[in-house]
């Protein structure tokens, strides 16, 4: 799908705009932007419009749009207002997370509910984890150039690129994982390296904070996605978003770890978004078509 440029105050903002239903907001993740809603379409088929921005360094949306992750809620507010959509819900992903819960937190009167999917919430130790040094060198300066390799590597060798990506993201065996997946979960997971990467956007993004009073100033009920084998978001970010999200409840994936949009968990997990949807947007006043 094509995507457009709102011209905003705070600056040129990338999106795509899908369907015909009550708005839901992507934050998408790192090494991703406004064309990599992909995981989402069952929320399409379910009668909701997704609304996918390319988040501050991402695509074509330049990085001073929103240095930190307060300043991106700001700007996605103003492209809320463009685009004369009054309330959404938002799904913030991986690296968006940091955005999605700002824009929760200070923009209540917008968000009528809140999903984080794999989300990194918990900041204030980020620096700490293991894969934190190896993230952070891996969008070097010849990020460009490894970006670029791991795609023909994929394209050469799925199955094989499969499985040694899932030894980085989920801390389950990676042969046994393999093992249980489709010969589509493999290519699909495969594909991740076809998508755009933005060493920009990723940098920016180990830099947005969350601090513990912004996640108790979230009120809108909110749905967390994630898995314990998860190897590049912990789980402990998910438990620590329960324990200061006052209206949040838990909905584990399984053992693919970060890509929870692989395996046989997935289907499971969309009807559970979609449930959850679509009780708080009734709750909230609008009207499913």
């Amino acid at each position: 799908m094509k995507s457009q440029i709102a011209q905003t105050i705070k600056g040129p903002i990338e999106y795509t705009l899908q369907g015909h239903g009550p708005v839901v907001l992507v934050c998408h993740g790192t090494s991703e932007n406004c064309h990599s809603g992909h995981s989402l379409t069952p929320l399409l088929d379910a009668g909701f419009s997704l609304l996918t921005v390319s988040r501050p360094g991402y695509g074509r949306t330049p990085s001073k749009v929103g240095s930190s992750n307060m300043e991106a809620a700001d700007a996605l507010v103003e492209l809320l207002d463009q685009l004369e959509i009054p309330q959404c819900s938002v799904i913030a992903i991986s690296g968006g997370g940091p955005t999605g819960v700002a824009l929760a937190a200070n923009y209540p009167e917008r968000v009528n509910n809140l999903v984080l999917i794999a989300a990194n919430t918990y900041t204030e130790n980020r620096q700490n984890e293991p894969g934190y040094a190896s993230q952070k060198s891996f969008y070097g300066p010849l990020h460009g150039l490894f970006w670029g390799m791991l795609r023909l590597f994929s394209t050469l060798s799925p199955h094989r690129t499969a499985s040694q990506t899932l030894a980085i993201f989920s801390t389950h065996d990676p042969q046994d994982t393999i093992s249980r997946l489709s010969p589509e979960d493999i290519r699909t997971l495969s594909r991740f390296f076809h998508g755009q990467s933005s060493r920009e956007g990723a940098l920016n993004d180990l830099t947005h904070v969350v601090t513990k009073e912004l996640m108790q100033k979230v009120l809108s009920p909110t749905l967390i996605i994630h898995s314990r084998e998860d190897a590049s978001i912990p789980f402990h970010h998910a438990e620590w978003s329960l324990e200061n999200i006052t209206n949040a409840r838990l909905c584990e994936s399984g053992f693919t770890g970060h890509f929870y949009w692989i395996g046989p968990d997935y289907q499971r997990i969309c009807e559970s978004m979609v449930d959850f949807l679509r009780t708080n947007v009734v709750q909230t006043g609008q009207i499913l078509r």
